[in-house]
């Protein structure tokens, strides 16, 4: 028996069969998305529950977070924040949630997701800074003359991260030694900071719901030797 061919299957259907047919593929798509955002939804919430932890549905609010003045948080259109788990630190609130946002239109469109920690703290004043792992495109960068920030004293930090901002000055006097080398240890973590605010993720991803807790105590420690 020789095998199904789609091309005369689909030229046997009316316009209407092909939109059912259509609307039957879409559908089910909306399905499993939907299915898998709930299934998410439910694990983040029974972790956060046996940590005895707040746990909300839905993130902080879209104004909450253009006001934190981070670049990330001001990226892109149709912003959305979500699962969020709240706690205290010894420099203020940690909290981690899951964000997107979109870029481009049509055909170019993207959605950039990712699992972020995202602390307010009460006593420090960060400079507006990125900081990300290097690579190859950022390192040719250089070659044409986009900048760097680089700390003479810590050539690993220098030669493993990509720091920048508009307050040179004011970086260099917040990546303290003890800072830089704690990045040094560190390696692979995306930063930000504006003012009392300070972000930190692990790049463009969200995080399994089995790896928040293993991500939720990378930020206590991070926060305890960084943002003290």
């Amino acid at each position: 028996m020789s095998g199904l061919d789609p091309q005369r299957l689909l030229a046997g259907l009316t316009p209407v069969d092909i939109f059912a047919l259509v609307s039957l593929v879409v559908g089910g798509g909306v399905a499993l998305a939907y299915y898998l955002r709930l299934r998410r939804r439910q694990a983040l919430a029974a972790l956060a529950a046996s940590m005895g932890l707040e746990f909300s549905t839905e993130g902080p609010d879209a104004a909450y977070l253009e006001g934190t003045g981070l670049s990330l948080l001001r990226s892109g259109r149709r912003r959305a924040a979500e699962n969020l788990l709240r706690t205290r630190v010894p420099a203020g609130e940690l909290m981690l949630f899951d964000y997107s946002y979109v870029t481009g239109s049509g055909k170019n469109q993207s959605t950039h997701s990712f699992t972020v920690a995202l602390f307010e703290c009460g006593g420090l004043t960060a400079p507006d800074f990125d900081l990300r792992p290097e690579n190859l495109l950022y390192k040719l960068g250089e070659l044409v003359g986009f900048k760097d920030i680089d700390l003479p004293a810590f050539p690993v930090f220098s030669d493993k991260y990509r720091l920048t901002g508009a307050d040179e000055a004011a970086i260099h006097m917040f990546f303290t030694p003890e800072r830089a080398a704690w990045f040094e240890r560190n390696q692979g973590l995306y930063v930000q900071g504006a003012g009392r605010f300070v972000l930190l993720c692990k790049g463009e991803r969200q995080l399994p719901p089995d790896a928040w807790q293993g991500f939720l105590e990378e930020a206590k420690v991070f926060a305890a030797e960084v943002l003290k």
